[in-house]
């Protein structure tokens, strides 16, 4: 899928194809892991203060609300993401966990975000940055909309360094997750793409380098998990 075009496309075709079993099958195939991976980030996005965040790909909107429920309701947030289905049901979650004052979600492509330069306190984006069709230009939109100073900060899954933990993660990863994935949500394709996706994704230090290279400032990377899913928090 070299086309950029027909990534985009047929990630947003996938993606609003699973959304209704996107949370439950997050954390039944996570172990409920994807909770505390998000609850981290959040804690590294709210290190710099401020009231105003952009949560980029935010699928049904955990990350939105975890920063809500972490920081307090002073906190708003901006959700976008480029999956109608997806939005609708975090717009559902959302109304239900009683926070449709502090959360707004927006359908728009990560990749020319609707809104001004410096305008955000902070950014994050949390498994979705592999799915874009261009890495770099998401990472500098990101940057563009946070004022200097703030914090940008990205979740992604990562391959374990250690050699025995990486033979069983991907054992899992390519042979259970498809399977118990493909039943539940009768699509196995995009539970076929998702480890696709993580093997040929930059590793931590090229990852890592990209950011640095995009002028995002004091680049961290925290492994978790055994590393099967890093953190990478740095500043505009």
């Amino acid at each position: 899928m070299t086309d950029p075009k027909d990534k985009e496309t047929f990630v947003l075709e996938m993606f609003s194809s699973i959304a209704r079993w996107y949370d439950f099958l997050n954390r039944l195939l996570s172990l409920r892991r994807d909770v505390f991976w998000r609850g981290f980030a959040v804690k590294e996005l709210l290190k710099s203060g401020g009231n105003l965040f952009l949560d980029v790909a935010t699928g049904t909107g955990d990350c939105a609300i975890e920063i809500v429920k972490s920081g307090g309701k002073d906190k708003r947030v901006i959700g976008i993401d480029f999956s109608p289905q997806m939005i609708y049901e975090g717009r559902k979650k959302i109304e239900r966990e009683g926070l449709s004052d502090c959360i707004s979600l927006l359908q728009t492509n990560a990749l020319g975000l609707p809104f001004d330069n410096n305008y955000f306190d902070g950014a994050i984006c949390a498994f979705g940055i592999r799915n874009f069709s261009d890495v770099r230009k998401g990472i500098g939109e990101m940057r563009r909309v946070v004022k200097d100073g703030r914090r940008i900060v990205i979740l992604e899954f990562t391959n374990p360094a250690n050699k025995v933990l990486r033979g069983i993660y991907h054992i899992y990863f390519k042979k259970v997750l498809p399977i118990i994935g493909g039943i539940i949500s009768g699509k196995r394709c995009a539970y076929k793409y998702l480890p696709d996706s993580v093997m040929t994704f930059p590793d931590r230090d090229e990852f890592k380098k990209i950011m640095e290279e995009e002028n995002i400032r004091n680049v961290q990377s925290f492994a978790l998990t055994f590393g099967i899913a890093t953190v990478y928090a740095g500043v505009k």
